[in-house]
């Protein structure tokens, strides 16, 4: 048996969060042994504010057409991308990672986020508060 489910922590056990927790534990018979990978939610609080602040920068600036192409550029220029070299031309491409909530983990959104604040301060000449406050 596979499966995801959310479950809060209850002194030292776990405790399912929601009915689908439920129905998944329920399918583990006693006394059985499962394997648990520990997985904090992000926060999406924050995941909205980062967008929000992405599109105050492309509308503020004009130098990006989109919120897409931001994050793009604002992935490869963090390092956060693989390389392929596609076969018919011979270039070499850059494939920002995933920031979907299943492929980042709270801690690395976390320190994407910081390190994008710093990122668009040093670049654009903004002060970080500033794109926080305008993106509130």
């Amino acid at each position: 048996m596979k499966g995801n489910a959310l479950f809060r922590r209850a002194g030292l056990a776990l405790a399912p969060a929601n009915r689908d927790a439920r129905e998944l534990l329920s399918g583990v018979k006693d006394g059985d042994a499962v394997l648990v990978e520990v997985w904090s939610p992000r926060n999406m609080a924050q995941h909205r504010k980062y967008f929000a602040i992405l599109n105050n920068v492309v509308e503020a600036t004009g130098r990006w057409t989109s919120t897409e192409h931001l994050r793009r550029d604002i992935l490869i220029s963090l390092h956060r991308y693989d390389e392929y070299v596609n076969e018919f031309t011979g270039e070499i491409v850059q494939i920002p990672h995933s920031m979907a909530v299943a492929s980042m983990t709270r801690e690395d959104f976390e320190r994407l986020y910081s390190d994008t604040i710093r990122l668009l301060t040093e670049a654009l000449g903004a002060d970080p508060e500033m794109l926080s406050q305008e993106a509130a």
